[in-house]
Parts: structure tokens; C-alpha cells; sequence
């Protein structure tokens, strides 16, 4: 049998159709697999861009490919160090927040340390956490705005999951909000907060006492 030019176009367009909804069905699929894999947080603006890329962050926020994040960022100023708060929210009541801010001195850093330790929480060299909360401690040098002179700073730094308006959910544990409040700290401090020389950090994974 001699096929025609007509049934040639015709199974022609068949394949076409076969091959565009096999295209269609194939991206469809990696659009699903995509949805159900936790987010890299990875801003295209603001301080906390960098700062909240940690896949740890993603496995906190849950299986979601849009992340509500609000960036709060305070530069250094008139004798003020600088501060940066970060908000990151998925699903529910999937979130997390992270706040760096300074002290005047290492005395009063040491006070605002206990305030933010939560009750029971396990220490380590520099902080503490429980199972939805850590708070870390450093100290690093700053350029004053204007003149460039440096002085020390004293931050204290504090990661906690849940909503910030409503009750406490359960986090991921104790050691794994202690090694969260390292790496956010560190990119903090090495991304947003401008601090020049080395800092002490305390290696990952933490030691709990």
C-alpha cells in the first residue's frame, strides 16, 4: 500500500501531538517532583540573601517552591552597629526567624545572652539551644560609616522556628538548631553585618554539654 501525501502529514501531526503532550506530561511530572522537594532559600534581593541558603532552612519550611521572606536591615551608623532581622515563612505554620543584633559592651551582650537562652536549653561554647530555638554569641570588628575606624561589636544572635504570632511548634532538636545558629550566624556576619578579621566560630556539629 502506497500511503498518500495527505496520511503522511497526518501521522506527521500525530507524532507532533504524541511528542508535545509526552513533552508536556514529562514537565508536568518534574513540575510535581519539584513541588514536593523543600525550597533553597535563595533571594534575588535584600540582606538575607546567602544568609538563609541552607538546606536545612528548605527541610524547616517545607515542601513549598515559593518562600514568603521579609528582610529587616539596620546598617552601622552614628556609633550603632549593624542589625539585620529575617523572616521566612512556608506552609502553615512552617517558619522561621533569625535576628542578629549588638551590644555596647561584652557585660551587656552577657545579659542579653541569658534573656534570649531559652529555660533548659543545652549550652555550648558560645550559646545555647533547645528543641525551637538557639542563640549564638560573637564578637567581631566594624568599620564606622564615614571615617572607617574600627571598633569591636558584640552581637548575639537568635534562630527560632514557628510563626511569630502564634504558638510554639515543635523544631527539629537541640543540636540541629545549634548547628543552624552557626552557619546562619556566620553568613551573617560574613555577608550583611561587614565584619573584618577572623571570628572564632565554634565548629559544626556543635558539642552540647
Amino acid at each position: 500500500m502506497k500511503a498518500s501525501p495527505t496520511t503522511v502529514r497526518r501521522a506527521g501531526v500525530a507524532a507532533g501531538v504524541l511528542a508535545l503532550l509526552g513533552g508536556g506530561l514529562a514537565g508536568w511530572h518534574a513540575y510535581l517532583a519539584a513541588a514536593d522537594r523543600p525550597p533553597m532559600v535563595a533571594l534575588t534581593h535584600g540582606e538575607c540573601r546567602g544568609v538563609l541558603a541552607d538546606e536545612r532552612v528548605g527541610r524547616l519550611l517545607g515542601p513549598v517552591r515559593t518562600v514568603q521572606v521579609e528582610t529587616d536591615h539596620w546598617p552601622a551608623e552614628d556609633g550603632r552597629p549593624p542589625r539585620l532581622r529575617c523572616f521566612a515563612a512556608g506552609p502553615g505554620e512552617h517558619a522561621l526567624s533569625f535576628e542578629v543584633e549588638a551590644s555596647r559592651s561584652a557585660e551587656e551582650r552577657a545579659n542579653a545572652l541569658a534573656r534570649a537562652l531559652p529555660a533548659g536549653a543545652r549550652r555550648f561554647e558560645t550559646g545555647g539551644s533547645d528543641r525551637r530555638a538557639a542563640v549564638i554569641r560573637f564578637d567581631c570588628t566594624v568599620k564606622a560609616p564615614g571615617d572607617g575606624t574600627e571598633r569591636p561589636a558584640y552581637f548575639v544572635a537568635t534562630v527560632k522556628v514557628g510563626p511569630r504570632n502564634g504558638h510554639p511548634v515543635e523544631g527539629p532538636g537541640e543540636q540541629e538548631m545549634a548547628d543552624l545558629a552557626v552557619v546562619l550566624t556566620r553568613q551573617a556576619a560574613e555577608q550583611v553585618l561587614g565584619c573584618t578579621g577572623p571570628v572564632d566560630w565554634p565548629s559544626t556539629p556543635v558539642r552540647l554539654g
